[in-house]
């Protein structure tokens, strides 16, 4: 029923566009704001795809995510001696050497845009032998992480309308035994089924706050007030003016006393 619920107003996606890719083999990478539903579309794919696949978070350790593909894939592994070992004596070396003979498998990795360096090497080494799909949020800036992914098309998991996020709300509030009303949680989740779940469950969080855009960076302005600031003291001393002098250092005094408590409310904001 949850699973159910969570996927509601995605099957156009799962038709169109992720199950042709399933069927053909293909890997590819899932794209969208932190509640978008990314996470529920990769408990699908796995259910759909039955066997050979593994699911692992980015968030996990080397040795978590290399422990649960070993389980998953049902791959033996072996010492160094070539003697079959237990989950529990298992080692990160003893693991890799096992899973590199493994092919024609699924690997899915949620949250990839927290991959460390380390994580993204192991990654690296099933790239060509396995197939990839991968769920994050954008933008993917390291260089390391632009290559596994590269030649992975990708599939945006957008907002979802007001019309699916009520069908959404009536069929969770039950579930999550809510006391907020349906459409103040919608109106707060512009259409982000996580940020629903959260205003349903009367949570007040920053990614339920936060939708992508809605943030103006007031940083440049700031910069760009206490360089005209700085020019104009300048400027007074060339033409000798005290009056404009100390126009300059009250504006600069201004300029910090306002960037203190900007960044002091977005501080607190975040918190």
């Amino acid at each position: 029923m949850w699973k159910q619920i969570k996927l509601l107003g995605r099957d156009r996606l799962l038709a169109e566009e992720i199950r042709p890719r399933l069927k053909e083999g293909r890997g590819f990478v899932l794209t969208g704001t932190h509640g978008a539903g990314k996470t529920a579309i990769l408990e699908w794919i796995s259910v759909f795809l039955k066997k050979d696949v593994t699911t692992i978070s980015a968030e996990w350790t080397v040795k978590e995510m290399l422990v649960q593909m070993c389980l998953d894939w049902a791959v033996e592994v072996r010492d160094d001696e070539g003697a079959t070992r237990g989950k529990t004596k298992w080692q990160v070396a003893w693991m890799e050497r096992a899973l590199l003979k493994e092919t024609d498998k699924w690997l899915i990795v949620d949250d990839i845009q927290k991959v460390t360096p380390t994580k993204l090497r192991r990654l690296k080494l099933f790239r060509d032998r396995v197939r990839i799909i991968a769920a994050g949020v954008p933008p993917f800036r390291q260089e390391e992480l632009k290559r596994l992914l590269w030649g992975l098309p990708a599939i945006q998991v957008k907002p979802l309308p007001t019309d699916v996020m009520n069908r959404i709300a009536i069929a969770a509030a039950p579930v999550l035994e809510s006391r907020t009303p349906i459409g103040e949680a919608v109106h707060a989740s512009r259409g982000i089924p996580g940020q629903l779940i959260h205003a349903l469950r009367g949570e007040v969080t920053p990614e339920a706050r936060k939708v992508s855009g809605e943030e103006i960076d007031l940083s440049p302005l700031i910069l760009i007030g206490l360089a005209g600031v700085m020019i104009t003291r300048y400027v007074a001393i060339g033409l000798e003016s005290t009056s404009l002098y100390m126009l300059g250092g009250l504006g600069m005094g201004i300029g910090l006393i306002v960037r203190f408590y900007l960044f002091r409310g977005m501080e607190a904001q975040r918190r």
